[in-house]
């Protein structure tokens, strides 16, 4: 078969022939191809070129959540690792790490708990993040740093009545054995707060799969209580 019948594995050529001549603008380029398998690639070269043309094209690739597909945005972040240093590379990392797309978020928070696997519990707790993935974080690492976004997390499902809804009543579960690992005198001030919501959420109209609910929260702070105060 002639190249011509294989336009994507041409160029695939092209580009590593760019890598090996330091033709940015042509990978540069090559980041704007209809092809996104295309795209992946270029991004994925920028990266050992360098530069920080490489760097700018890389950063507004990684950026642009609503023009580009996932998939290319990770390429680009996963390659602007080999432009910069631990530090600065958590940095920009760090900014992808919440309010993004799932896929994103996902490749973000991994790349950046591989680069700095210490500060990593701590980076999530300042993004803010109070999913489920972020509360078995926050308790593994017994992270204290995000005991006030817990805390805020629980007064506001207490104000709003909704502990038990089915978008919210996982995470409360999650962040009250994120609490009894963390331990401490606020871990256990919030999962008290957390245990009189729970008791004022309940009545006798509570339906069956609410009580159901409201039971496995309370049940499990009630031991996060326990080993918080021990701690």
């Amino acid at each position: 078969m002639t190249e011509e019948e294989h336009p994507q594995r041409r160029l695939s050529g092209d580009l590593e022939d760019a890598v090996r001549r330091g033709d940015i603008q042509y990978l540069v380029d090559a980041l704007g191809d209809a092809s996104f398998e295309t795209r992946i690639a270029a991004a994925d070269r920028l990266g050992e070129v360098g530069g920080d043309k490489a760097n700018l094209a890389l950063l507004t690739v990684a950026r642009n959540r609503w023009g580009e597909r996932p998939e290319v945005r990770i390429a680009a972040l996963r390659s602007l690792g080999g432009i910069h240093g631990a530090g600065r590379y958590s940095d920009i990392l760090q900014q992808f790490i919440a309010g993004d797309n799932r896929k994103v978020m996902a490749a973000a928070r991994k790349m950046l708990q591989a680069v700095d696997p210490d500060g990593y519990p701590r980076r999530l707790a300042a993004s803010g993040s109070v999913d489920h993935g972020a509360m078995r974080v926050y308790g593994i690492s017994r992270e204290r740093s995000a005991l006030p976004l817990l805390r805020e997390y629980v007064d506001a499902r207490e104000s709003a009545r909704d502990i038990a809804s089915s978008g919210n009543w996982g995470k409360v579960y999650a962040a009250a054995r994120a609490l009894g690992k963390i331990g401490g005198a606020e871990s256990v001030e919030i999962l008290e707060r957390l245990l009189s919501a729970v008791d004022a959420e309940e009545s006798e109209e509570t339906k069956t799969l609410t009580r159901g609910r409201l039971d496995k929260i309370r049940g499990t702070a009630l031991v996060a209580l326990e080993r918080a105060a021990g701690l």
